[in-house]
């Protein structure tokens, strides 16, 4: 029952977001500001170089915060070629099929079991939400958005006293076999060896992402800071729970749109900022798709199989 609610409430948002992006953003949009901003990012290549050199890095160190987790002798081909996977099958199939993908590429190796495969994605997606709804909050409260003491209390506390409520149900066991299961596959994740490494490498990569939109908004605002383009990352990135059409189509652009509007954007230069950053995320995600068929091919049929079960990694 709570997994059908979740669904149905995560249908609602994005189908909301959706229907947002038709009814009023596709109606301002202004070719003029879109061909003007691209001409700017072309006439500039270092920029769009550091936005490669940067996107890359995210994942090379997600790679590495994977690998850590796994802790065995798997190559490290293995996990970027899970990633790569991962980010090109979320932006040609609904839902974020990719991530059943990356579960797959781990899985296909001999030793590693597919539920423990599983765990590890989950385990890293969650951390992924937290930093992304943290520096959501810093980011936020930076660029003076009305967030005021009492709801930041307000906010602590129902999220104190939910956690407190989950560990009393904890050791009660009243919780679901599968909440129990991976609550303490994320504990461990704390308090392994490697545990804060892996917590800072997932850091990074979030703030190394920053620089593509850093790279395409500044050209429309050159006031406009990396941490106003981590804050809008985040927000636009995290929006993706609600991911329905591939690629998070329109749901990225209304997000980002009116991230990017709160800081100042006039809407259409906003939108164009959204357009651009996401043409350059499918670009290479297409490239990074072809690099992991190379580096790491993925055997047909365990495919179709894994991309049958995206709806049990979500």
């Amino acid at each position: 029952m709570g997994k059908k609610i979740l669904r149905s409430i995560k249908l609602l948002i994005g189908l909301s977001l959706i229907g947002l992006f038709f009814w009023f953003l596709i109606p301002i949009f202004n070719i003029e500001s879109l061909s003007k901003l691209f001409s700017s990012l072309l006439t500039h290549p270092v920029w769009l170089i550091a936005m490669v050199v940067g996107y890359t890095i995210a994942f090379l160190l997600r790679a590495l915060s994977w690998k850590l987790v796994i802790n065995r002798n798997v190559s490290y081909k293995v996990f970027i070629s899970g990633i790569f996977y991962s980010l090109f099958f979320n932006h040609i199939l609904p839902l974020k099929g990719g991530e059943a993908v990356r579960i797959g590429t781990l899985a296909q190796h001999p030793e590693v079991r597919v539920n423990h495969s599983v765990k590890t994605v989950v385990s890293l997606r969650f951390l992924d939400l937290i930093w992304l709804g943290l520096f959501a909050i810093i980011g936020a409260t930076l660029m003076g958005i009305n967030l005021s003491y009492r709801v930041v209390i307000i906010f602590s506390i129902v999220g104190i006293v939910t956690l407190a409520l989950l560990l009393i149900i904890h050791k009660l066991r009243k919780l679901p076999f599968f909440v129990v299961k991976q609550f303490n596959d994320f504990k461990r994740l704390f308090s392994s060896k490697t545990g804060t490494l892996i917590v800072v490498l997932s850091g990074i990569s979030w703030i190394a992402e920053g620089i593509v939109v850093y790279g395409v908004a500044r050209f429309s605002a050159p006031a406009f800071s990396y941490m106003d383009a981590i804050w809008v990352t985040s927000l636009s990135v995290g929006a993706g729970v609600f991911q329905l059409a591939p690629g998070g189509l329109a749901t990225y652009e209304s997000v980002m749109s009116f991230s990017l509007y709160q800081y100042g954007f006039s809407m259409e230069d906003a939108l164009s900022v959204a357009i651009i950053t996401h043409g350059f995320k499918y670009l290479y995600s297409f490239a990074a798709g072809a690099l992991a068929f190379y580096m790491y091919p993925l055997r047909l049929h365990k495919l179709k199989s894994f991309l049958s079960k995206k709806g049990e990694t979500q």
